[in-house]
């Protein structure tokens, strides 16, 4: 969400300029007219192949949120979401962690762990108010994406490997969040 209002703010800042060139420069001379209108020109196409980039980014790839996990005292939330791009790409899983109750509509989740293996086989459980335990599959394809950290703030964050049972189904994905949509 951070990245969507980035990137209409950068389109806002580059079309305004553009616009109110444009309109400013109707009494110039017509010198200092043509060389304004080709700067707004470019800040306009620029901004309009910058917002194309953005739609075309937020239609391709897509967000898994898993529920979350409250802990005991109801202060920190945690979540498994997934970030996927496509039939070509692998998993991207990862877990964050952020301010339960009204302080997490203001304070933004922190992610505390990466993995590239399938999200729903990723297990979270508070064994305290203060610690989190993340339970994953040892026998990810992708080692160079595992990430854990073990602190946050006075969060203790325990990251231990399992030996993933492949016989049963794994269950369903949550439904797909796109971009702006």
């Amino acid at each position: 969400m951070k990245t969507l209002l980035f990137f209409l703010l950068v389109i806002a800042i580059l079309a305004t300029p553009a616009v109110l060139l444009w309109l400013l420069s109707r009494r110039w001379r017509r010198l200092w007219r043509i060389i304004a209108r080709i700067g707004a020109s470019i800040l306009g196409l620029f901004s309009a192949l910058l917002a194309v980039l953005l739609l075309f980014a937020s239609a391709m790839c897509g967000h898994y949120d898993f529920p979350l996990v409250s802990s005991p005292d109801g202060d920190l939330n945690a979540r498994v979401s997934e970030k996927d791009c496509g039939a070509s790409d692998s998993f991207h899983s990862s877990v964050q962690v952020w301010q339960g109750g009204w302080a997490g509509f203001l304070s933004p989740a922190t992610t505390v762990f990466t993995v590239g293996h399938d999200p729903r086989l990723i297990q979270l459980q508070w064994t305290g108010a203060r610690a989190l335990a993340i339970k994953y599959p040892n026998d990810s394809p992708y080692p160079e994406e595992f990430r854990c950290q073990e602190r946050l703030g006075d969060v203790r964050i325990d990251c231990s490997p399992y030996q993933p049972v492949y016989d049963k189904p794994v269950g369903p994905m949550p439904p797909v969040k796109r971009g702006l949509w």
